[in-house]
């Protein structure tokens, strides 16, 4: 009986990645290539012309490849970022539990990869001054200008990913309640506060298109699409434009969520109310906000003291 040469088992996970975990296209095409890397590292299929040849040997091959690798022009080489390494070691070992679950190998050779730890990285909120400064100046007079402001309150409003706000159609906007679908095709109700919600119903009106697409694109090369559906990099074009223009440090979309995280562990002080307004599944993935908190309350605490308070 032939073996299954390595593209095929590659795909067979992918496959099931999308269609069983319901994973995000990102997600999808992100491991896609982190283990097209690790295919070209390996040979291909004429390397592993049958999965079963895979062995810790090439594994940790792999990884001391890595951990070596150097990017950047000439003269300014530098290693793999830890969170670049990082993610390719998780495609691979991610890879391999499915190969063995599959049985197509006799053991887990995932659990003999060494993920490098990650520096805990904090959520980067706006500054509490440029946050204030960018809801009183954001511009509306033209259609872009609407559809602008509608992006950024609407963000600022629900916490939800760019992904999940970008991906809504017109459809879908209801005045009582707005769903998106998060990671995992997960669905879930966001807030919207009502001067979020005048500022989209204000950029609907003003729109004669006929995409189904809530946030469209005004490039040229948007235009000729039939959604004419306003991407990631279109939307963070906007929040640099908008930061350039009202004179404020630039910022990504995904800080926006980070303010409201921020902003309600600040008000609330309640790690899993934040957790579920944010789309996420459990306590971990919201520490950051309450170590912001902290921080800040000890700083303020400082400054009282400072004060000969």
């Amino acid at each position: 009986m032939a073996g299954l040469p390595l593209s095929q088992a590659i795909g067979e996970y992918l496959g099931w990645l999308e269609l069983d975990r319901h994973a995000s296209p990102g997600t999808v095409e992100g491991y896609r290539g982190d283990l097209r890397r690790f295919s070209d590292f390996v040979g291909g299929d004429a390397g592993i012309p049958d999965i079963a040849e895979l062995d810790r040997e090439l594994l940790r091959g792999y990884q001391q490849h890595l951990a070596r690798l150097r990017t950047g022009p000439k003269g300014a080489r530098r290693p793999l970022a830890i969170s670049t390494r990082s993610r390719r070691l998780v495609a691979l070992r991610s890879f391999l539990r499915f190969v063995a679950r599959e049985q197509w190998l006799p053991g887990d050779l995932g659990a003999t990869i060494d993920v490098p730890k990650l520096p805990e990285r904090l959520p980067k909120p706006l500054e509490a001054t440029d946050r204030d400064q960018l809801l009183a100046a954001l511009p509306h007079d033209t259609l872009a200008q609407k559809r602008d402001r509608a992006l950024i309150l609407l963000l600022l409003s629900t916490g939800a990913r760019i992904s999940e706000i970008l991906r809504l159609d017109r459809n879908d906007w209801k005045p009582e309640r707005l769903w998106v679908l998060g990671k995992g095709d997960r669905e879930r109700v966001v807030q919207v506060t009502e001067k979020a919600r005048a500022a989209v119903e204000d950029y609907l009106t003003a729109r004669e298109d006929h995409s189904p697409a809530l946030f469209v694109g005004f490039q040229p090369a948007n235009k000729a699409a039939s959604s004419n559906r306003l991407t990631t990099a279109g939307a963070q074009h906007v929040c640099r434009h908008l930061a350039q223009q009202l004179g404020i440090p630039a910022f990504h979309p995904h800080q926006l969520r980070h303010t409201l995280g921020t902003l309600l562990q600040e008000s609330m002080g309640d790690a899993r109310l934040t957790a579920e307004t944010l789309g996420h599944r459990g306590l971990g993935s919201v520490s950051g906000y309450t170590k912001i908190t902290d921080l800040r309350q000890r700083e303020a605490y400082e400054e009282m003291q400072r004060r000969g308070l």
